[in-house]
Order: C-alpha cells, then structure tokens, then sequence
C-alpha cells in the first residue's frame, strides 16, 4: 500500500484550496504520459530519458505528499543513472502499480474531506 503524507496534503489543501483538485489532476495525466516515455525508455535502453523522467516524476510525487511512489520512481531513476537495465521490467511494473493506489488513496482522501 503506497504511504502517503497526510501532512503534506493537508498543508497543501489549506494553502491552495479547490486549486489542489486542479493540481492532482495535472499530476495524474502528467504521470501517466511520463510512465509511457518511461516504458519507451526501457524497451530502448535509453538511461538518460529513463533516469530524467524518472526524476522529475519523483519530485512531483514528493509534492503531493505520495513518499511511496517517490521512492518507486527514485529507485527507477537510479537504474536510469546506473544504465542498469536488467530484471527492470518488475521494478516498471511495480511503479505503474504504486501510481495507480496512490491516485486511488488520494482522491478517497479528497472525496472524504480529511
């Protein structure tokens, strides 16, 4: 189950308001079309878009308080830095699957309020 920082929302919900369901939302597709060039990446063993995409994918997750999935995307961007590539597919998977609950665990967490 991907953590999340409930802190981290919760100070970002006070500070922007109704713009937070704006900036979730960016994040979602954004992420999405990234975990695509990721995918590419990987079937091209290209390291320097797999580690670059990788990176920006984990600050934004940091942001928004989703640690569990940061350290997915760290993890890939390490591999894109080390031109590792072997057995990466799991790791891919495992990321795309750890985005999915974490979308899911932050709008239940929209949705109830807290």
């Amino acid at each position: 189950m991907p953590a999340l920082n409930l802190v981290l929302l919760e100070e970002l919900r006070g500070f922007m308001e109704e713009d937070v369901f704006t900036l979730i939302d960016e994040f979602e597709i954004d992420t999405q079309e990234r975990l695509a060039t990721i995918g590419q990446a990987i079937e091209n063993q290209d390291a320097e878009t797999l580690r670059t995409v990788a990176h920006t994918v984990k600050g934004g997750a940091a942001s928004l308080g989703a640690d569990s999935l940061s350290q997915h995307f760290r993890g890939l961007e390490l591999r894109g830095r080390d031109a590792s590539f072997q057995n990466i597919e799991q790791d891919f998977s495992n990321t795309q699957r750890c985005f999915v609950e974490a979308m899911g665990l932050i709008r239940k967490w929209l949705a109830e309020g807290k």
